[in-house]
């Protein structure tokens, strides 16, 4: 009987967590459809996922992300869309001369092509590494800048699954169309709150280093809300 109630309360808390984030993504897709307002978006869904880990309202956490980042969010996404769509355009120009008019593979038109897809992940992985540091460590513009840039190199491996999370709704919506449609309801039902759950795990060690780094050089200017998960677990092991 034990076992049983067990395995109830287990599918309840998956249905209840399925359930939840498919409300994060239905909100966070409503809020994108300004187009301007996707930066603050990408904030309120890693902040209402962050609450949620934690036991608060993730709702509560997305108006906090979204309102309280609402500048920095504005000014990431306006700056790093201009640069995106610039890559993407030309990455998409450069995959276009790939192909010979006779159909044969142009030599000549490989480099420009890879070389124009690694920018266009770059800057997509500096969107992210902004984004995030922009929700759990706030700094300085200048600390946030510098620490925004210094993670890339610092986990370029967790960050460039990141960005390939990140602008792969993008990249299927232009060069795999029939897929793209074929599985919107996936993009609409869920995929964002997945890809920002599967960020903030790919990016916790690197975000608690660089948390723990801001704390002992007193360049946080708020200390918004409980630490991370992984803090709220070191602070209860120093406890006992």
């Amino acid at each position: 009987m034990k076992e049983q109630k067990t395995l109830t309360e287990k599918l309840g808390r998956l249905i209840e967590l399925a359930g939840t984030a498919i409300l994060m993504n239905l909100l966070f897709v409503v809020s994108c459809l300004p187009i301007v307002t996707i930066g603050q978006a990408w904030c309120g869904l890693v902040t209402a996922i962050r609450y949620n880990i934690r036991g608060d309202s993730w709702f509560q956490g997305y108006k906090d992300g979204f309102k309280k980042r609402f500048l920095r969010g504005t000014i990431v996404w306006c700056v790093m869309l201009v640069l995106q769509v610039f890559f993407f355009l030309t990455l998409l120009r450069d995959t276009q001369n790939l192909f010979l008019e006779t159909g044969a593979l142009n030599k000549a038109g490989i480099v420009p092509a890879v070389v124009t897809g690694l920018m266009y992940l770059l800057f997509n992985m500096l969107t992210v590494s902004l984004i995030m540091l922009n929700v759990y460590i706030p700094t300085k513009v200048g600390d946030w800048l510098s620490n925004a840039a210094g993670m890339v190199f610092k986990a370029p491996l967790q960050l460039f699954g990141c960005a390939l999370l990140y602008c792969l709704p993008l990249v299927m919506s232009l060069y795999m169309t029939d897929i793209f449609f074929m599985i919107g309801i996936v993009f609409v039902g869920f995929y964002y709150a997945l890809a920002a759950l599967v960020i903030t795990m790919l990016l916790k060690d690197t975000l608690v280093d660089y948390l723990v780094d801001a704390r002992i050089d007193g360049t946080l200017i708020a200390d918004e809300g409980k630490p991370t998960p992984r803090e709220d677990d070191e602070e209860d092991e120093e406890d006992s």
